[in-house]
């Protein structure tokens, strides 16, 4: 076993030598304590699990990552008449609308308080498009899903007020139409998004998908 391990060990270049060392120490190790542990050996396991889920660069993998294959909602022809349409795409409830020429597609639900996005208004705000929750009025720019407030200096009673961005609040999913078919792909973008607490199944609204 030893001889084995040490063939393994005989690196490809200088550049790769400290990953592979660290890569297969841990396996090494692991199978020593094993011998003559037992179920002792759990725990350098475990360290073994961790260095083989890293990428060359050394940078642990982000586990929260996903890809999604594009699903087919419906036709170009049907939203462009209503202008939006809801749709559950690999188990996610999405809103759709067709907006000024363009298509914007996100979670159904408000971040805020989990208000129905898709019987909103859409109404520019300090000239960005946005979609108002019909619920307590929280407006969300429909091109990158950013809460938009308005703010004023305490300090300068004369001051106007601004608008402001919290960030992104809402997850924006891509639409694309191939020979008149609305195709909607979900965002694998691995970040914590605020609307992603009510996109589980305990806030569904939407019992089949709206074609």
């Amino acid at each position: 076993m030893l001889k084995c391990f040490k063939n393994c060990l005989r690196p490809s270049s200088l550049h790769t030598l400290p990953l592979q060392y660290g890569i297969l120490f841990p396996q090494l190790l692991a199978c020593l304590v094993h011998l003559h542990f037992g179920h002792f050996s759990s725990a350098v396991i475990s360290v073994t699990s961790f260095y083989l889920s890293m990428n060359l660069d050394g940078s642990a993998q982000d586990p929260e990552k996903r890809e999604y294959s594009s699903v087919c909602v419906g036709r170009e022809d049907d939203i462009k008449k209503s202008e939006r349409m809801t749709a559950v795409v690999h188990d996610r409830e999405v809103v759709i609308f067709y907006h000024k020429g363009e298509y914007h597609a996100m979670d159904i639900r408000c971040y805020h308080s989990g208000g129905p996005l898709h019987l909103g208004d859409i109404e520019d705000f300090d000239g960005r498009p946005c979609i108002v929750c019909p619920w307590h009025k929280y407006k969300i720019t429909l091109a990158t899903g950013e809460g938009l407030y308005q703010s004023i200096n305490p300090k300068d009673p004369s001051a106007k007020p601004k608008w402001c961005s919290k960030g992104v609040k809402q997850r924006i999913h891509t639409v694309t139409v191939d020979n008149g078919n609305i195709y909607v792909t979900l965002s694998s973008e691995p970040f914590k998004c605020d609307s992603d607490f009510y996109a589980t199944g305990d806030f569904k609204v939407i019992k089949s998908s709206s074609r």
